[in-house]
Order: C-alpha cells, then sequence, then structure tokens
C-alpha cells in the first residue's frame, strides 16, 4: 500500500471516530437538554385594568383554560380594576377557585386598585398579593335612582347574597370570612399592609419579581391537594386580548351598549329620511346587533328597556308627524328615566354610573337639538306660500312620460302629475306640452312646439 492510501485510510478512520464521538456526545446532551426544559417552571400571566365586562371574562376564563391544556404551572392575574359586572365576575370567580392549578392574584402597581368586583376576584386566588400603594376594598352593592344625587346601598337581598358569597369562596381559600364580610356589609377599604395584617392577603411584595421570588416554595390547597410553588426562574408569558375578546369587552359596557343603540336608531331614521343612500341605514343595522347583543351581556332594568323604546318611537313619530315638540320633549323625559333605569349592575364604581348620567343626559340633548332643527325647518316651510297656491299650474310646461290617451302621466319640474289631453286627442309620449287648465289634482294639457330660445318652463314670480 502506498503513502498516499495509508493517509487516506487514516483520515477516514479519524473523521469517523469524530462522526460518531458528536453523535454519542449530542445523544447524551439532548435528554438532559429537554430535562432541562421541562423542568423550568412557566406561568401565564393575566392582566386586567379598567371596567370588568363579559370580555374580561372571556379573557381571564380562556387564559385559565390555555394555561390548564398547554401544561402551565400555574396562572398569575394582574389586577387594576374599580369594579365591573356581576354575571362576569362570577364567573372568574368560578373558573379560579376550581382550577386545577394554581392562580395568583396580585394587585399592582403601586397605585393600582382592586375595587368592588376587583376585590371578589383578589380573594378567589389560591395565592392573593398586593403591591405597597394599592388598595382593596369598597365592595358594597350600590344602585343608582332617577331624581337621586349619587348612588344608594343595594337592595338587603342583593348585599347578602354577595356577602355570602364572598364569605364562601374565603372560606375555601383560608382567607377570614368576618373580614371579607365587611367588604361587602361596612365598605371596608385596606392598604396592601392592613390586608397582610388581617391575613386578607399572604404576600405583599413591589414588584412580579419581588412576588415570584417570595412566593418560591410556599405551599397551597389546589383541587383538594397541596402544591409546593416553583416559582424560582419562572418564564412567564403574557397572554393578551382576542379581537373578539376586544369586542365582547367594548360593547358590554352598558354606556357602549346604550350610545349603539341610540345611534342605530338614528342611521335608519336618516336612512328612512334619505331615500336612495344605503351608509345610514347599514351602519344603524350594524350598531343595532352590536348594541342587541352588549345589552344582553349585563342585567339590565325592564322598565329602563321599555322606557328608551318607547322614546325612540316618539322621537320618529315626531319625525313624521311634527307635533311642535310635545312628542319629543316626551321622548327626551322618557330616555332619561329609561337611561338611569337601565343598568342593574351593583359592583360597578360610583364613577362609572356619574359617567353614565351625563351620557344619557347628553345623548337626550342631542336628539332634542336634532328634532329641535327638523321642527323649525317644518315651521319656516308651513309659514311659506304653497307655489302652486300662488301662481297656478295654468302656462306650465312639461313633458309627456307616457301616451296621453287621452289620460297619462307627465313631468313637470321633477315631478309626475296625472294629465290629460284637453282635446281628448292622442298625444305621445316624451311630447312637449302646456297647461291650459287644472281640474282638482289632474291637469288638462295639449301639445306644443318648443323653440331653442322658448323656456321650457314658466317661471315663478317670487
Amino acid at each position: 500500500m502506498d503513502v498516499c492510501s495509508k493517509k487516506n485510510l487514516r483520515f477516514l478512520k479519524v473523521t469517523s471516530i469524530l462522526v460518531i464521538l458528536v453523535f454519542l456526545l449530542s445523544a447524551i446532551q439532548m435528554p438532559v437538554s429537554s430535562e432541562e426544559n421541562n423542568s423550568d417552571p412557566k406561568y401565564k400571566l393575566l392582566t386586567v385594568e379598567d371596567t370588568i365586562t363579559a370580555g374580561t371574562s372571556q379573557y381571564l376564563e380562556q387564559g385559565i383554560e390555555n394555561a390548564i391544556n398547554q401544561g402551565y404551572d400555574g396562572v398569575i392575574i394582574v389586577l387594576n380594576t374599580p369594579g365591573g359586572l356581576v354575571d362576569a365576575t362570577l364567573d372568574i370567580m368560578g373558573k379560579i377557585v376550581n382550577s386545577p392549578i394554581p392562580v395568583i392574584t396580585f394587585v399592582s402597581p403601586s397605585g393600582a386598585i382592586a375595587a368592588s368586583a376587583g376585590t371578589f376576584i383578589l380573594v378567589s386566588g389560591h395565592v392573593a398579593a398586593m403591591t405597597p400603594g394599592s388598595t382593596c376594598g369598597a365592595a358594597m352593592p350600590v344602585t343608582m335612582q332617577p331624581g337621586e344625587e349619587g348612588t344608594q346601598e343595594a337592595d338587603q337581598k342583593t348585599i347578602n347574597f354577595l356577602a355570602g358569597h364572598l364569605k364562601s369562596v374565603a372560606r375555601e381559600q383560608g382567607r377570614p370570612e368576618e373580614v371579607v364580610e365587611k367588604f361587602v356589609t361596612e365598605n371596608l377599604t385596606l392598604n396592601a399592609s392592613e390586608a397582610l395584617e388581617k391575613n386578607v392577603i399572604e404576600f405583599n411584595e413591589p414588584n412580579l419579581d419581588a412576588l415570584l421570588t417570595a412566593i418560591h416554595g410556599h405551599e397551597v390547597t389546589v383541587a383538594g391537594e397541596e402544591i409546593t410553588l416553583e416559582t424560582e426562574n419562572a418564564r412567564i408569558d403574557e397572554a393578551e386580548m382576542t379581537f373578539t375578546q376586544q369586542l365582547s369587552h367594548f360593547i358590554s359596557n352598558p354606556q357602549i351598549a346604550l350610545i349603539l343603540f341610540m345611534i342605530g336608531i338614528y342611521g335608519i331614521i336618516f336612512g328612512i329620511n334619505m331615500p336612495g343612500t344605503i351608509i345610514p341605514e347599514l351602519g344603524g343595522v350594524l350598531s343595532l346587533i352590536l348594541a342587541l347583543f352588549g345589552l344582553g351581556m349585563f342585567e339590565a332594568n325592564t322598565l329602563g328597556i321599555i322606557l328608551i323604546v318607547l322614546s325612540v318611537i316618539l322621537f320618529i313619530a315626531e319625525v313624521f308627524t311634527p307635533t311642535f315638540g310635545i312628542l319629543t320633549t316626551v321622548g327626551v323625559i322618557a330616555l332619561v328615566i329609561g337611561g338611569f333605569f337601565l343598568p342593574v349592575e351593583p359592583m360597578l364604581p360610583q364613577a362609572w354610573f356619574d359617567a353614565f348620567q351625563m351620557t344619557v343626559i347628553g345623548m337626550a340633548l342631542v336628539t332634542a337639538g336634532y328634532l329641535a332643527l327638523v321642527i323649525m325647518k317644518l315651521l319656516k316651510i308651513r309659514k311659506q306660500s304653497a307655489v302652486h297656491k300662488k301662481h297656478g299650474m295654468i302656462g306650465y310646461r312639461g313633458r309627456t312620460t307616457e301616451d296621453l290617451n287621452p289620460e297619462g302621466y307627465i313631468k313637470i319640474r321633477g315631478e309626475l302629475w296625472r294629465a290629460k289631453s284637453k282635446d281628448e286627442e292622442f298625444i305621445a309620449k316624451n311630447r312637449d306640452v302646456i297647461v291650459e287648465q287644472v281640474e282638482g289634482i289632474k291637469l288638462m294639457v295639449s301639445e306644443t312646439k318648443r323653440s331653442d330660445q322658448e323656456e321650457t318652463e314658466k317661471e315663478v314670480e317670487e
């Protein structure tokens, strides 16, 4: 064997050995790497800001469900909310309490609040925490009545139910029932330090990183089993609202639903008064569909809905049969009272009710202003002398739109009139005619020839 062949053989041996070593090292490292990845804890992060609505409920419930199905170790819900809808809040609480993985509720950042419905969600967590400078509580149910300033306490039945439900959840999560009951019955408010002292929460940490460090190794009971939290070096995956959830969140706000309802009515009214258009009608129908969908997502007072529908009927009647403001006045009153009665949501904040009242009053004023302009226009038209009464139709020129044999229709100034040939002679279609006589609402005409200089219609003297 020559020297060249020996060198090639040696090269092949070395190469083969290196390939085998690389393969063995890869085989050894792959399971180790996989084991390390699988052992890293991961948590789904969900954020609640602003009013809690049906869209919020969909977002949180779907987020928890996805975390369960995707093998997450737990869910963290960051709260900063003034309150929200009762049904949505109760659905969220049920999903948290029955979750097979731990759900950590955290009021953050500093200055954040978990008021009213937010407190219910905070207490529901397997681990509850707050940031220094944050606040919880003020969960007394309220209602809004026309003629009353601000909000008033809800009926005792509602207070007892919500207080009892919150106590039941607190008992399940190992929190003091007598304290959480006062959130509802006495409108108790606590800052982070006070909540920690009264065992409403377990941790008071400045931020999420500090919280994850603090709760590492903490034991909680989840679905009847003791679980030790593993949060050290945890991977946090934040989930955002989908488009559908954002849409539900938007239209399930009673304030938005009412605005969409009125926009829908305005669109249909404009469409009826402007034949040939399609955008107002389509916009109106779409707004009504969204409004009705939104109205079905919160508790609405039946009397309020009836009064709002009555106001719409009165507004439409005013447009078509003007009563010079009588129906408009009654309609505005019905709209305001119905709007004030509409939302039956005892866990919405005072600021929301104030904004809702201003929205109702603003819509009533806009509607009244629009109808006032319509009425003024109609009054102006009625005061003007009728053109035909002042000048008559005799001498007007027009054109036949069909054969007069001897009767048919002619067009004068863009209007169709019933006409008859004066001498009962046949006049073909598209011939020029002149009005010779008027009999009731029928015009007696005769055919005429039109020169280039001749006016096609008689000028009306002002």
